[in-house]
């Protein structure tokens, strides 16, 4: 199936349907390989992931997987990054902002998730709400964070070309996004297509197709660089990641739709593609370092 709109990215307008979940369709640019949701919901709402969560198994997966990934990512901004000053947009309860601080930066959340935010602003300067109506000053920041943010932006060039603007001279921009070439989510793709559409629930839980903030993008390593280059960046630096560890896997496991008596299985299949993906160097998340350029 075909679909004719301009991509977001390069401008192709002949796009090749990627998969199809219910009302949503993604679709696959035929000329640089963007992967983007068409078309995009007419009104985005605003709503509230976090309620739903248990937030003590999700504190405690952020602590076993992400605070460590965090603090390797914080290592490599303060080696790029000429001043203290950061923003972390979506910043979530806060963890990143925990220990950017601890780093020696002076760090700023932006979050528009009620309960979230709560949590964040006990500890750290946050303000509640989205980057369009945040009301912060050009050139104020010396560093910005998007940490699984950027595939949910309906307009991403907009969106950088905003971030741009915030970032003083040679200022440094950190991002993680899926890796949609990675394992995992290549697995996904091929039990939809080899069951003729019927199984789908891998892909709703890649790209969130159940929560509020759903997945608008699927970058890959390629996609996502000339993405940047494309709205005033240098790429500095760039690693793949998975998504989670085997000693996470089963806090990891209580955010996926499986029914408990299936989940030994599930949970087998994901240590092995964990361990295929590093031995191929098939990661599903890309991690970016960018400086704005003059």
């Amino acid at each position: 199936m075909q679909s004719f709109f301009p991509c977001a990215l390069c401008g192709e307008r002949d796009h090749r349907l990627f998969f199809a979940v219910r009302e949503e369709r993604f679709w696959r640019c035929a000329g640089c390989g963007l992967i983007q949701m068409h078309p995009l919901p007419e009104n985005l709402p605003v709503g509230e992931d976090y309620a739903g969560f248990d937030l003590e198994t999700y504190q405690k997966f952020l602590a076993m997987f992400r605070i460590p990934q965090y603090e390797r990512d914080a290592a490599s901004i303060l080696e790029r990054a000429k001043g203290k000053r950061l923003l972390d947009i979506g910043c979530g309860t806060g963890e990143f902002l925990t220990v950017a601080e601890r780093s020696g930066f002076r760090p700023v959340g932006l979050e528009p998730s009620k309960t979230a935010f709560a949590i964040a602003r006990k500890a750290h300067p946050v303000l509640r709400g989205e980057l369009a109506t945040a009301g912060f000053e050009a050139d104020s920041f010396d560093v910005v964070t998007l940490w699984s943010v950027l595939e949910h932006v309906p307009e991403p060039s907009a969106f950088l070309r905003r971030i741009r603007d915030l970032l003083r001279q040679n200022g440094i921009l950190a991002l993680r996004v899926p890796e949609v070439r990675g394992l995992l989510p290549s697995l996904a793709v091929g039990l939809y297509r080899l069951s003729f559409g019927r199984i789908v629930a891998p892909l709703r839980v890649l790209y969130q197709l159940d929560w509020h903030y759903k997945h608008f993008y699927g970058f890959d390593r390629w996609t996502i660089r000339r993405l940047l280059e494309s709205n005033g960046f240098e790429v500095v630096g760039l690693r793949l990641e998975n998504s989670y560890s085997a000693p996470s896997l089963h806090l990891r496991m209580d955010y996926l739709p499986v029914p408990r008596l299936a989940r030994k299985i599930v949970a087998v299949g994901l240590s092995a593609v964990l361990v295929l993906a590093k031995a191929f160097h098939l990661e599903d998340e890309v991690v970016l370092l960018a400086r704005k350029t003059s």
